[in-house]
């Protein structure tokens, strides 16, 4: 029986292995764009009709629907000479509830890959223009990756590279750029603007986020939330409204934070609970609290350059103990660095601490909240 078994298994595997070296490809689009292959109106017809490991090139165009993708393929846009902009857009009747997210319960995806793994998303736009509040969905999303992969997977289950996430502003405040929800993949080279609530979210999972271009997301530009070794590098993030730019919170552990650029937020890096994490040789520039340990715990932060604080440089707020934050540079702010830890066990010497107006802040009462605000 055992022998039997390994050899169904492995015979699944040859065949899989054969489709994907002889994969089929199709296109999205008019039949003038790659006239050798077969064409579909619409991607979700192509989705549907295609056999794993198929590739879907789309044609440049508008493309008004909601895709839903549960099968391992690679769906990519495509120049035809004259333009390279393939668009999945709002469709004319609006959005409708057609996913779940263990964080938000009902969503409403303009593109979901749900339940399945071996799914990469590239060169597309998702652009949320013309969304209104969906009746039933506690979120609107342009990107959606839900269930997809193990822990096995690392961050290789599912790919989304090189694409643009816009506009997703719903009207109700409830628009998020890509959420990876319990989701172990890879967002690379992506542009996110323009969004209600937050850029990139990692929920549940393991993700890796790098070299990203993030703006104008209002509450948060990435979230890494109960996740377990998500990596954040490389990012350039702008102009988060109301919250701060990376936050890493609820119990996250063995985050990796690194090479970041992050200008114009309330609060730079914030560490909310976070645990174990690793930040280091970011450059964070005029916000109010430009790096923010609180209610954290054994967290290294180091080697990162911190400038234009509008208050403190580097807040060490209600620790749990054992945090490493040193040899850090603050440059201009009123207050260099503040702890009010009652465990105390932080190290925060040395740190390169110049134009300060006081070395340690003795009343911030203005800080970072700590409640939910996701």
């Amino acid at each position: 029986m055992k022998l039997r078994t390994f050899a169904f298994v492995l015979a699944l595997l040859c065949v899989f292995g054969s489709k994907n070296l002889l994969a089929t490809v199709v296109a999205v689009g008019p039949s003038t764009c790659m006239p050798s292959l077969v064409h579909f109106a619409t991607i979700q017809s192509a989705v549907s009709a295609s056999p794993f490991g198929t590739i879907i090139r789309v044609c440049p165009g508008n493309y008004p629907e909601q895709v839903v993708i549960t099968q391992p393929l690679t769906l990519q846009g495509v120049t035809d000479g004259t333009g390279n902009a393939a668009v999945i857009t709002v469709p004319g009747g609006g959005l409708t509830v057609n996913a779940t997210s263990a964080e938000f319960g009902p969503v409403s995806a303009q593109l979901l890959v749900e339940n399945t793994l071996g799914v990469t998303i590239s060169n597309l736009t998702v652009d949320g223009t013309g969304g209104t509040c969906v009746a039933g969905a506690n979120r609107t999303v342009g990107i959606e990756f839900y269930n997809v992969g193990a822990a096995n997977d690392g961050t290789t289950a599912g790919k989304v590279q090189n694409v643009v996430v816009r506009n997703q502003i719903d009207g109700c405040g409830g628009g998020e750029g890509i959420l990876a929800d319990t989701a172990y993949i890879t967002v690379t080279g992506t542009a996110v603007h323009n969004i209600d609530r937050t850029g990139i979210i990692a929920d549940r999972a393991k993700t890796s986020i790098t070299n990203n271009s993030i703006q104008h997301s209002d509450n948060y530009g990435v979230l890494l939330d109960f996740d377990n070794g998500s990596i954040v590098s490389g990012n350039t993030i702008s102009d988060s409204v109301n919250y701060a730019s990376i936050v890493v919170e609820d119990g996250s552990s063995h985050a990796v934070v690194t090479k970041n650029t992050v200008v114009n937020t309330p609060t730079g890096i914030w560490l909310l609970s976070g645990y174990y994490a690793s930040v280091t040789q970011n450059i964070v520039s005029n916000a109010t609290w430009p790096m923010v340990l609180q209610y954290a715990f054994n967290d290294i932060v180091q080697l990162n350059k911190l400038s234009e604080a509008g208050a403190d440089g580097i807040l060490d707020q209600n620790s749990y103990g054992g945090n490493n934050v040193t040899k850090n540079t603050v440059n201009e702010a009123a207050y260099g660095i503040f702890t009010d830890s009652t465990v105390g066990g932080d190290t925060l010497v040395p740190n390169s601490l110049y134009n300060v107006t006081v070395t340690v802040d003795p009343n911030p009462t203005n800080g970072p909240v700590s409640a939910d605000n996701i």
